[in-house]
């Protein structure tokens, strides 16, 4: 089987190229949906949150106060870096037993941090999702409602995550406005099913 890593920065279009695949038949695993199923599921982690962060991060119901926690981790380097090590730990854990229990020949993994998320060594390519920078703001403001000073910042976080993929071959996916997906997709499925 074949697992190919679906990347690109904020507004880029991941989760569209993800749709289109997972309406072809594919399986995608998305990561920041899925590491949201492991946090909820995790009793393990949310006592370590009330612990380390505080009860208040836990509400009555059990469930994580996302936004609680949020405000913690965006202003202490130490408390999101130990929230993502232990976060990526377990993604990285349900990805290889999801890979292990795939029926197709090819299992497409989305994530923006493919790189960081330590991802990479469970890909065989890369496909680059991008956009120019004007369209990508103007997608994630009005598809989040966000400030386009906190998505610019954003942007600018997650520059380096795009530059090196190591020894993989990295197919870029333009998603300008201008060029269609689909033919874009078609193609590289194509390409896919010679191999």
């Amino acid at each position: 089987m074949k697992t190919i890593g679906i990347t690109g920065g904020i507004g880029v279009g991941k989760s569209v190229v993800s749709r289109i695949l997972r309406c072809k038949g594919f399986e995608v695993y998305d990561c920041d949906s899925e590491a949201r199923r492991l946090m909820d599921g995790s009793e393990r982690l949310k006592t370590d949150i009330a612990c380390r962060m505080g009860a208040h991060c836990i509400l009555d119901s059990g469930v994580l106060d996302r936004r609680a926690i949020a405000e913690i981790v965006f202003s202490d380097d130490s408390h999101r870096d130990w929230l993502n090590k232990a976060v990526h730990e377990m993604v990285r854990n349900d990805l290889k037993a999801r890979i292990a229990h795939c029926c197709g020949s090819v299992m497409f993994v989305e994530s923006a941090i493919l790189r960081t998320g330590g991802l990479l060594p469970f890909c065989d390519e890369v496909w680059l999702v991008d956009a120019p920078e004007d369209i990508r703001l103007r997608r994630a403001c009005s598809r989040d409602g966000a400030d386009p000073d906190a998505v610019k910042k954003r942007m600018l976080s997650q520059a380096g995550e795009f530059s090196d993929f190591g020894n993989l071959t990295v197919i870029k996916i333009i998603n300008d406005d201008r060029l269609s997906l689909l033919p874009q997709i078609d193609n590289q499925l194509k390409i896919l099913n010679k191999c």
